[in-house]
């Protein structure tokens, strides 16, 4: 069965794409079109279903006899996420199918249930909702969508002041829950149905793992407080700032005999919203909503994250069915397809890349390529000065050496009609100069880290796409993609460290440590990264990547850099034409943000151990910490986030950290040496190159990690604090219990540290 786009006459395209919202799709024969008839085509393209509804939002797929529960459920198991319990959620409902499929909000039907997203007072919300409609009403029961996008827009263009407070400090939702569910009320879910408990113990143990304090009432009611939690946020997918929250939901809605909506939200400070910015915010929903009358059979797939859902009013016996889904299943042994959205990656035709470059980087290049699909991406020129480096790139492309292109130079290569994108694989120090000649061209980029080896170099690079981009738009044209490249942000157990600070479970990141312990350089052609002159410094090779995560953990920029390490064993006897080694082989570096968090790094070059990495995440509410190449994630939630007593906590009652394993599919794990990182980064700059999604690691990035390992540089030369951006020039430092005022060096991401002192810029 093929599916195919249509329309409804409710439907409006999406400010800032254009996109249908909701996609519509139909069965192109709708003879055949049964319950099994899309579950099979869900199994078989569940990824395009999915990036469909990041694309546009929410995906209706309208025309399937699906007909009562058990039909639903198979069609929302063939989605390929995690299950979702629902575990917080205010809403009166009757679970249908255990653990899959519920009523939808039973509240009565003259009641009208706010836009919001779904769960948003909880710590962890669901990923998708779905929604089936069994009967439709009598007149109205419509369930509208909007694009918490716009939303989002509207309330910092209008409020800007109460958005930067509602952003910084989060919202607190306040809620009286029955001891027996109240079937009268949009919010009358009792707490034994809200904690899944029988007992007010389990209960609690429900409510303190989520950091909601609660307070039981005489009559066996329960008044609760949840944690200080996002309300306006990015979506990293997407790099759009959502209004991602249920605070209008709760202010206008929250009414019944125990709560009263005005009182049930507060700032995450516990003071007052902004009553008139709501309301405003309310009436802009309103009006900017896409409502459809519901038709039997209905599936309505809607991306939480983006897009917030509310109920009309109604007459006539409606039944809609719900269903909640968490992320996308890890598929581990077997590559399945991943076109973002139904028509592009695999209509358009595939990528063809060039690597500049055949070293180890290049050849793991190659190699995930091929595992995206010929139809998705192929290598069709390899570039590469050394003849060995040649011959060993053609053994890696297997069968599919016969249709590339073997050059020696770049410049055929890179202006040639043929290739669409460049993969620069290069030594550190010739980015710049190949970048200077490829920018023009137009083409896809992919440059690996590090952007340049000078902070000045980085700069010149994003002043050369600026003026591109300028001058081809003027023309009318598109422009190529640029992209950094940055591989560790993409090793699965970090990006599901990355994954869980995003959600904003845990509050806000006050602590980030990394520690990498490793084996030594290994050898390259002519022995090129054994110096500073052509790596920037073993803190820019190296460290680029750990800064880089520090910088998206965190979501703030450095303030200041202060580092300690020198050059102790590693190659320290070898001796070149040029002289002898000068990088640094271990070190300490401590950054603080701008936003007063604070991050460190621990790397040693000559821990004779496997290759690992730990990086940790510390929040307000707990812990997260990734560990490779066992590829794990530990999770700490705090028992408790106020004082202790004077004693410390006993083992009874101290947090137990669950650990879960992210397993690397053997296929990845054997195509290079990052735990299939390259596959998923490679992945991202296709999906980037064909417009579906938008580019993750931008250049500025990749100046970011440089000027950051260039200021921890300076900071082992100077044995000072280095202060980036114009920040103040001077430091406190603690010396025999006094105070001593020592003014310190400036980083400007406006010139390099490398022209200055007895480095020279390459």
């Amino acid at each position: 069965m093929e599916l195919v786009s249509t329309t409804i006459a409710e439907q409006r395209p999406l400010k800032h794409s254009g996109e249908p919202f909701p996609t519509v799709l139909r069965p192109m024969d709708p003879q055949n079109a049964t319950a099994a008839s899309l579950v099979s085509w869900c199994q078989r393209n569940h990824g395009k279903l999915r990036n469909q509804a990041m694309c546009s939002g929410a995906v209706l797929l309208r025309g399937f006899n699906v007909s009562g529960s058990e039909d639903f459920a198979a069609v929302t198991r063939a989605l390929g996420c995690e299950d979702y319990d629902y575990i917080g959620g205010a809403a009166p409902r009757t679970e249908l199918v255990p653990g899959v499929v519920f009523t939808a909000n039973e509240a009565p039907p003259n009641s009208i249930i706010p836009f919001h997203h779904e769960l948003a007072q909880a710590p962890n919300p669901p990923q998708y909702i779905l929604f089936h409609c069994e009967r439709p009403a009598t007149t109205g029961g419509a369930t509208p969508i909007i694009p918490s996008a716009e939303v989002a827009s509207f309330f910092e263009r209008t409020f800007p002041e109460f958005a930067r407070k509602i952003e910084t400090l989060g919202v607190r939702y306040v809620r009286v829950m029955p001891q027996i569910t109240d079937t009268s009320s949009a919010q009358g879910r009792s707490w034994k149905e809200t904690y899944n408990a029988t007992t007010k113990e389990e209960a609690e143990a429900a409510m303190r793992s989520q950091g909601t304090s609660f307070e039981w009432l005489p009559n066996g009611d329960c008044r609760t407080i949840t944690v200080a939690l996002p309300a306006l946020r990015m979506d990293s997918r997407t790099g759009r700032k959502i209004f991602f929250n249920s605070v209008v939901a709760a202010f206008t809605g929250w009414n019944d005999s125990r709560n009263v909506g005005e009182k049930a939200v507060l700032l995450g400070d516990g003071s007052s919203v902004d009553a008139n910015a709501l309301r405003a915010v309310a009436e802009f929903m309103h009006q900017h909503r896409v409502a459809f009358p519901w038709q039997a059979g209905d599936v309505l797939l809607i991306d939480n994250n983006l897009v917030m859902h509310s109920r009309d009013r109604f007459e006539g016996s409606r039944r809609v069915l719900a269903a909640l889904r968490g992320p996308p299943l890890i598929i581990t042994g077997i590559i399945q397809e991943m076109p973002p959205t139904v028509t592009a990656l695999a209509a358009q035709a595939p990528l063809r890349i060039c690597i500049l470059g055949a070293g180890a980087m290049g050849k793991e290049h190659i190699c995930n390529i091929r595992l995206l699909g010929e139809n998705v991406a192929v290598v069709v020129a390899v570039v590469d000065p050394n003849e060995l480096a040649r011959a060993e790139a053609m053994q890696a492309l297997g069968t599919d050496a016969d249709r590339c292109e073997v050059y020696a130079d770049d410049l055929d290569a890179i202006s040639c009609d043929s290739v669409d994108a460049l993969v620069i694989c290069t030594p550190n120090y010739t980015h710049i100069d190949i970048l200077r000649r490829c920018i023009g061209t137009n083409k896809h980029i992919l440059c690996e880290k590090p952007l340049c080896t000078t902070v000045a170099d980085c700069e010149e690079v994003e002043r050369l796409l600026e003026e591109r981009d300028v001058r081809l738009r003027a023309q009318g044209r598109n422009v190529g993609i640029f992209m950094t490249g940055m591989e560790y942000r993409w090793m699965p157990p970090i990006a599901q460290l990355i994954q869980e600070v995003e959600s904003g479970k845990y509050g806000k990141v006050h602590h980030v440590s990394i520690r990498e312990h490793r084996h030594p350089f290994l050898v390259k052609v002519n022995n090129w990264n054994r110096f500073n002159r052509y790596t920037g410094g073993m803190l820019v090779e190296k460290g680029c990547h750990f800064f880089d995560l520090m910088r998206l953990v965190v979501g703030s920029d450095p303030v200041s850099v202060y580092a300690s390490g020198e050059h102790a064993l590693n190659h320290k006897f070898e001796v070149y034409d040029e002289g002898s080694p000068d990088m640094i082989d271990h070190a300490f570096a401590v950054v603080q943000f701008a936003n007063g968090a604070r991050a460190s790094l621990d790397i040693c070059m000559f821990a004779e151990d496997e290759q690992a990495e730990y990086v940790t995440a510390v929040c307000e509410l707990g812990k997260i910490e990734a560990r490779s190449p066992e590829s794990t994630v530990r999770v700490v939630q705090r028992r408790s986030v106020h004082w202790l007593g004077r004693k410390p906590p006993g083992p009874e009652e101290r947090a137990v950290p669950e650990v879960h394993d992210v397993p690397v599919p053997s296929v990845l794990a054997n195509a290079g040496q990052h735990e299939g990182a390259t596959f998923f980064e490679l992945r991202a700059f296709v999906e980037a190159a064909k417009g579906c999604q938008p580019v993750p690691v931008s250049a500025h990035d990749g100046t970011m990690a440089v000027a950051m390992g260039k200021a921890a540089q300076e900071s082992i030369r100077l044995g000072e604090v280095v202060w980036l951006n114009g920040h103040e020039n001077t430091t406190l430092l603690q010396q025999g219990g006094g105070v001593q005022r020592q003014s310190t060096r400036e980083l400007s991401t406006a010139s390099s540290v490398a022209a200055r002192g007895s480095q020279s810029r390459l």
